[in-house]
């Protein structure tokens, strides 16, 4: 039996493509700059909402992703962190998924930071417990959501950290999921729809989702119906909310990477279907 012969000349074509998908990616991670684009309707209507919401307004954010879903999710999660403590409201941060609690811990504690040190003339230190609360996970899904609007201080008797919720300076005024002013599901799996029909629409309570670029479609009959008041769908979401915010991180950077190697591809498309016209002009193709 022959050995198998290897197309040097395939071989090495592919490793051209895979080497300008690359540099692709990669440039626009390490350089970075801005990015000239409008942001879309979805993330602009969740901005504007949590704009209009007084100073002391409770923001209740559900971070139902893991790791898998990092890339375009964590960026939107951090801007509405962001958001909330730039405007200082409290943002009150829960989980349904075992595997977001590390994460959530993260991101809170990065918002804090970047809170502190940023230089955009809004610094202030922000305490666990007064500024902001993270409950952290409890099992429950659907049952969970139903105690929440009953009690949300019974659904969690203490924070991640172990902090009593009852009594809490962040909680004062907030029993029922009613009590809160905003509520962002940001969401890798059914948990929006989940939060519609037993949560929000129950408690008349104002949300918005947050989804990966797969899920966005999904989204939009709840937006036409108005049960949600708008939308981040995938990276570009993110980014649109950045800007927004006039805070570039990993979505704006992401968004470059991205679009840059779309264009890539389509020019590589492009490139191909010429190179066989070309040669089944002369013969060359079947």
């Amino acid at each position: 039996m022959e050995p198998k012969r290897i197309d040097w000349k395939t071989t090495a074509t592919r490793h051209v493509i895979y080497a300008c998908v690359a540099v692709a990616i990669i440039v626009p991670l390490l350089c970075g700059g801005s990015s000239s684009f409008t942001a879309t309707p979805g993330p602009r209507k969740v901005y504007d909402f949590i704009e209009s919401l007084e100073p002391g307004s409770h923001v209740l954010l559900a971070f139902d992703f893991d790791p898998s879903s990092r890339p375009e999710l964590h960026p939107m999660a951090m801007a509405l962190l962001r958001h909330c403590f730039k405007k200082d409201l409290i943002p009150v941060v829960m989980t349904h998924w075992p595997a977001g609690v590390g994460l959530a811990k993260d991101m809170c504690e990065t918002a804090v930071r970047d809170a502190e040190e940023n230089k955009q003339g809004w610094s202030k230190k922000k305490v666990s417990g007064r500024d902001y609360v993270l409950l952290g996970f409890r099992p429950g899904y659907t049952d969970l959501v139903l105690n929440m609007g009953e009690n949300v201080k019974q659904a969690f008797s203490k924070d991640y950290y172990g902090q009593p919720t009852e009594g809490m300076e962040a909680l004062e005024g907030i029993t029922k999921l009613k009590d809160f002013d905003f509520f962002v599901d940001i969401a890798a799996g059914a948990t929006v729809e989940m939060w519609i029909a037993y949560g929000t629409d129950r408690a008349d309570l104002p949300m918005a989702a947050g989804v990966t670029a797969v899920m966005g479609p999904d989204m939009y009959p709840f937006m036409d119906s108005k049960q949600i008041v708008g939308m981040l769908g995938g990276l570009r979401g993110a980014a649109d909310y950045e800007k927004l915010l006039e805070w570039d991180d990993s979505g704006t950077l992401g968004m470059q990477a991205q679009s840059l190697t779309h264009l890539l591809i389509i020019g590589l498309i492009v490139l191909a279907n010429v190179r066989y016209f070309l040669r089944r002009r002369k013969g060359l193709e079947s």
